[in-house]
């Protein structure tokens, strides 16, 4: 049994039950039993629901966590963060561990923190670089990422830890349709949804068995105008947020991937079509194009741009045996290079160096 009186590393992020990308990460996390052989404490920051949910969620963890740093039992600290709320809520929470001399890592999800910071005041400016530049290790998803926060915050130990992924179990009694593309992900105009929705009426007119499986939370009535408006509504299946078997059913039964976004970071649903063996159409942005060779495992697009992404669709959808070529290299790809024991060998790295730094800060 965990001795809950020894100091452990307290980890912040979203409530393991939440949608998004950072809780799905972590439900992979502990799926993989990674930090298992640790005193770990896991924090939930925010969780789905109200706003006074919401609110409840963060005082708790923080009133939680102070209690921890006065009773003697944070070794260091491992925060998820993508930008603007998120950001805001564990610069708290590390504010109090720099102020109480304990190392932490920031770990940045998401493909948006750029913009956050470039829109940021003067002084907002100042305490997300004072945030960062505290951290022992700050781990970002690409190499893109990597060398935006070197240049722009400065920090000297940023680290590319990649989302990790485990192989998808499809079940056998759901035919694949090869003419069915498949969106996971928020609807709003940031992830192409809306470009995806001209692309299906603009190859829907040589492709009369071309659909589209639009599933997530967000803008659905807007979805659905655009889909009349397009006249591809009777194309367009809108299940809504999709999670556990219902995905894996989805994912058994698409053709291709498609993640028309405007920028990302590496996205957990992508990763899991391509560990479900799907060919993937995807835009140019953010750690994509290190995870979707061209050609190989899928197609690359510009983003915003309809034209190009029917492009990259023509050659997924005109060779079926292609397609599964695609699918099958990604698979392999991505499970050797975003498997979980390469994950824990980076992760181990970083914990034992924030190890050191609170044996020498101690």
């Amino acid at each position: 049994m965990r001795d809950d009186r020894l100091p452990a590393l307290v980890m912040l992020g979203p409530d393991a039950n939440a949608r998004g990308g950072i809780a799905s990460v972590l439900r992979i996390w502990r799926d993989g039993g990674l930090g298992s052989g640790r005193v770990l404490r896991y924090l939930p920051t925010y969780v789905d629901g109200s706003a006074a949910a919401k609110l409840r969620a963060f005082v708790s963890a923080l009133l939680r966590f102070t209690g921890l740093l006065l009773g003697g039992r944070v070794a260091a600290v491992h925060a998820h963060s993508a930008s603007n709320a998120s950001f805001r809520r564990k610069s708290v929470f590390l504010a109090l561990a720099r102020r109480a001399g304990k190392p932490y890592i920031f770990h940045l999800h998401g493909g948006a923190f750029d913009r956050y910071y470039a829109g940021a005041s003067r002084l907002e400016r100042a305490w997300i670089e004072r945030t960062v530049r505290g951290a022992e290790v700050v781990f970002v998803l690409s190499e893109n990422w990597a060398a935006w926060l070197r240049q722009t915050i400065g920090h000297p130990d940023v680290r590319v830890l990649p989302n990790p992924v485990l192989p998808v179990a499809l079940p056998a009694d759901v035919p694949r349709e090869p003419h069915t593309l498949l969106f996971l992900g928020r609807l709003e105009e940031a992830k192409g949804v809306f470009v995806l929705i001209q692309a299906l009426a603009r190859l829907g007119g040589v492709r009369p068995q071309l659909r589209a499986i639009i599933a997530g939370e967000g803008d659905l009535a807007g979805v659905r105008a655009a889909a009349a408006a397009a006249g591809v509504a009777g194309r367009v299946e809108l299940p809504g947020w999709v999670a556990g078997e219902a995905k894996a059913r989805l994912l058994a039964r698409a053709g291709v991937f498609v993640l028309p976004s405007r920028f990302e970071g590496v996205p957990m649903a992508l990763l899991e079509a391509q560990a479900a063996g799907l060919p993937v159409v995807a835009t140019r942005v953010g750690g994509i194009p290190q995870v979707v060779v061209e050609g190989y495992s899928g197609m690359l697009a510009e983003p915003d741009d309809v034209a190009s992404l029917v492009a990259a669709l023509k050659p997924v959808l005109a060779d079926a045996a292609e397609a599964r070529r695609m699918g099958e290299t990604g698979r392999r790809r991505v499970l050797k290079s975003y498997g979980v024991e390469r994950v824990r060998e980076l992760l181990e790295a970083a914990w034992c160096q924030l190890d050191v730094a609170s044996y020498r800060k101690g």
